[in-house]
């Protein structure tokens, strides 16, 4: 089962349009975050790729969810 919703072609590309082009890395990681979600990704192995705590990508979860690609900028 998906931890997050399916996200649409299009935004998934201005999704890495954005993790491309902003200088706020802390945004892109959270971008990627959501994008390896996506692709069927365990939340632990993002947060060991990411060099995260499980908890910060439960969080960036949440804010994705509620508030979708904007609540993950900082």
């Amino acid at each position: 089962m998906p931890i997050i919703a399916p996200i649409p072609r299009t935004e998934r590309r201005l999704m890495q349009k954005t993790i491309h082009k902003t200088r706020d890395k802390n945004h892109a990681r959270r971008l990627t975050a959501m994008l390896s979600l996506h692709r069927g990704s365990r939340v632990t192995d993002v947060a060991r790729t990411l060099c995260c705590a499980r908890s910060s990508v439960g969080r960036w979860i949440n804010w994705f969810t509620l508030y979708g690609t904007e609540g993950l900028i900082s």
